[in-house]
């Protein structure tokens, strides 16, 4: 579920160190073009007043041509945007501080949490993987925190500064948003005031999934000419509808309390599990039918999985669209009891594409958006085996 080996970490030491020293040499270029611009106007200025009042020569005052008065407001330009983003790096530095202390002061609250949710057998698998992610990914940012350095003040000056801040301020926000999951599942469980919300969000990587699965049926009917393959299509297509309405069913049942919260949780995760299923089968019989050398070379890439992941095509995107509501539903995916793509501790950049769109390492599920099942249909393979756009 995490890619951290120890190469991973050492190219992240060795890109850091690079950075800085970039960092500093742009903010050093940065000092020295500001003063070269803004100094040269005023000392001829300054000159000129010397000469006329201790010499008394010229019979009037040579003024700066005005060239030399636009290169001084571009000089004051570019101090004036290093002094901004030395601020701005400090004022990260705060924030930094004050989240890491916020989410450090909830910290045993959220244990508390935890311990008696799965204590009472709450959506025990589920909310364990969640929680043991979120743990180790807290102390990969402690450890993140504690090694990272202010930057010197000529690295201060330059924009290249501020990547480590902004990179640690986005795992943090993750990781309080796996405490908000937590805090959410305990209300959840208990049907307290605001569990709707919950349900709301829960139901998001759902919904998207079907309708990214809807869309990969469109590709397999577009690239299909075997009848029998269509038919099954066609079917499939009528199954992801339905689902959808077992999901609106769900809430209804949950509502009405003839069905318990984690039982909901669960039969979520058996509906996409077997629609992901369903839509892995249809893509590889597709494959296998088509004989044709890009066709062969498709069917090996599928069978090992050859497209690799990225946020881009395995993240959730905070959005579905609500036919009740007639609009699109914002929720935050990073927020979800169940673990996603989206959770804190999930890094899955270059990992191979899994064809059921779930990773699995020691015994826990990783749901992601499946949108990668559609390049194994439609994109060219290229040297290495991997996807590349066929338009």
């Amino acid at each position: 579920m995490v890619n951290a080996t120890p190469n991973v970490v050492n190219a992240q030491a060795t890109q850091e160190a690079s950075r800085r020293s970039w960092s500093t040499v742009r903010g050093f270029l940065r000092l020295v073009l500001g003063l070269l611009l803004v100094l040269p106007a005023p000392l001829q200025l300054g000159i000129a007043f010397y000469d006329r009042a201790f010499h008394g020569v010229g019979d009037g005052l040579s003024w700066p041509n005005w060239t030399g008065w636009v290169m001084a407001l571009c000089g004051i330009g570019v101090l004036w945007r290093g002094a901004g983003l030395r601020r701005s790096g400090r004022q990260k530095m705060v924030e930094i501080a004050e989240k890491w202390a916020a989410l450090e002061g909830q910290r045993a609250e959220v244990e508390r949490v935890f311990s008696t949710l799965v204590g009472a057998g709450h959506y025990e698998i589920g909310l364990t993987a969640r929680h043991k992610c979120a743990r180790a990914e807290r102390d990969r940012v402690g450890a993140r925190i504690a090694e990272h350095k202010s930057p010197d003040f000529f690295a201060s000056l330059s924009e290249a500064s501020g990547g480590a801040e902004y990179e640690i301020l986005a795992r943090m926000e993750r990781l309080a948003d796996a405490d908000t999951a937590i805090m959410a599942a305990r209300d959840f469980f208990a049907c307290a005031p605001g569990w709707c919300d919950v349900w709301k969000t829960e139901i998001g990587p759902i919904i998207e999934d079907l309708d990214i699965l809807d869309d990969v049926a469109d590709t397999l009917e577009s690239v299909n000419t075997e009848p029998g393959i269509l038919a099954e299509i066609e079917a499939f297509r009528e199954q992801v509808g339905d689902r959808k309405d077992a999901v609106r069913d769900l809430g209804t049942r949950l509502e009405g309390g003839q069905i318990a919260p984690d039982q909901a949780l669960e039969e979520l995760d058996r509906m996409t599990n077997e629609a992901r299923a369903r839509t892995a089968e249809l893509i590889e019989a597709t494959l296998a039918t088509d004989a044709s050398s890009r066709g062969r070379q498709r069917y090996t890439r599928w069978k090992n999985a050859g497209i690799r992941l990225t946020a881009a095509n395995a993240e959730y995107d905070a959005a579905y669209w609500s036919q009740d509501a007639d609009t699109d539903i914002e929720y935050n995916p990073a927020a979800t009891i169940r673990l996603t793509a989206n959770s804190a501790g999930v890094d899955l950049e270059g990992l191979p594409a899994p064809a059921t769109g779930v990773l699995t390492a020691g015994g826990s599920s990783v749901y992601l958006l499946p949108m990668y099942l559609d390049q194994y249909l439609s994109d060219d393979v290229d040297e290495a085996g991997g996807g590349s756009s066929s338009d």
